[in-house]
């Protein structure tokens, strides 16, 4: 599988769960005092799994053996590290579910005692192997702390995929960590969460806003959404510097408004990119308008639209003052807007 994909001119990645254990398994049959369980009590199943002890010497050590074989045998570039299973029941010995502070001579909690040999073994798998990725998960975006960002890349953040839902998600998300960790996926319509329909072009520029993927089947997809998706595809390498290394503004919000917008603009404010969202059309009121942010008032840009309509000249004053108009009609439509400094002035 591996050679079949890197054929394909790409780089193969494995999504792994090491914490966790199905019961049918050589390793319970053979470990069965691995597990998190009440002494003298039968342990709860979850999705069909029992979650390892990884306060245990003996546990961490025997998947820091196994990734490192795994890691060591085959060429793999990525790995997303998964954690769904839920800690039902922590057993463990007296005083293991005490708090650190607890008193003289408390022991460290069963949860520490798990989080420090997870960063114990994130590090060990970082400097052995430096080519790799790592993406931190768990029951979606339920392990994201900046002790677990020292080792991982990326994070998945919320397993909603919804591309409306996201705009809040995201936003939320970027007030704490940077936009360039935040992972984002376009995945199917209507939306497997709540039914939503959304068009593909708006589930793209929701994506777009972090790290983009695409996690629906593209083997249904018609040659038309193929093409599209490789057309945001080959916008995203040209603007993502934009995204990773840039300044967020956000523009507008859904918490205030049935819009939702947010510019990216790099340090010298020498190109951005806008991304606009309107949730529904309302009948009057006044004309909307984007005030963009850092840009050079001097200077002179060209703003043009992602769906080929003729772009325009304007001063950077001009566009963080009087803004750019909001053009967007109808429901969960959205559009993208490149920013980028010109030599030709305005014309008027």
């Amino acid at each position: 599988m591996i050679d079949a994909v890197k054929a394909q001119g790409m780089e193969f990645g494995l999504w792994v769960e090491p914490e966790s254990v199905n019961p049918d398994s050589d390793l319970f049959r053979s470990h069965p005092d691995w597990i998190y369980r009440f002494p003298a009590r039968a342990g709860t199943q979850l999705r069909n799994q029992y979650l390892l002890n990884l306060g245990k010497p003996e546990v961490k050590a025997f998947v820091l053996a196994f990734m490192t074989e795994l890691l060591s045998r085959h060429d793999i570039s990525f790995i997303k590290w998964d954690m769904n299973r839920t800690v039902t029941e922590p057993g463990g010995e007296p005083g293991d579910w005490a708090c650190a502070g607890a008193g003289a001579g408390a022991g460290k909690s069963v949860w520490i005692r798990h989080v420090e040999h997870l960063y114990e073994i994130w590090a060990e798998l970082r400097a052995r192997f430096p080519h790799v990725e790592f993406e931190t998960c768990a029951g979606g975006g339920a392990r994201i702390d900046l002790g677990i960002l020292r080792y991982a890349d990326q994070a998945w953040i919320s397993d909603n995929t919804d591309a409306r839902d996201r705009l809040s998600i995201q936003e939320g998300f970027t007030y704490a960590y940077s936009p360039s960790i935040m992972m984002c996926w376009v995945t199917e319509s209507p939306s497997g969460f709540n039914g939503r329909r959304l068009p593909l072009s708006y589930r793209f520029h929701s994506a777009m806003m972090g790290g983009l993927g695409i996690g629906a089947d593209i083997g249904r997809w018609s040659d038309e959404e193929m093409e599209t998706a490789a057309r945001y595809v080959g916008l995203y390498k040209e603007i993502r510097h934009l995204i990773a290394e840039g300044d967020l503004h956000r523009l507008e919000s859904l918490r205030d408004s049935n819009v939702a917008a947010c510019q990216y603009v790099d340090a010298d404010g020498e190109e951005a990119v806008v991304f606009a969202f309107l949730q529904a059309q309302r009948f009057g009121g006044a004309e909307r308008r984007l005030r963009l942010r850092g840009l050079v008032p001097d200077a002179y840009y060209e703003v043009r639209s992602d769906d080929g309509s003729p772009g325009f000249v304007r001063r950077g004053s001009t566009l963080m003052h009087l803004g750019v108009p909001l053009t967007l009609r109808g429901d969960d439509v959205s559009w993208l807007l490149r920013v980028k400094r010109t030599n030709a002035a305005a014309k008027s």
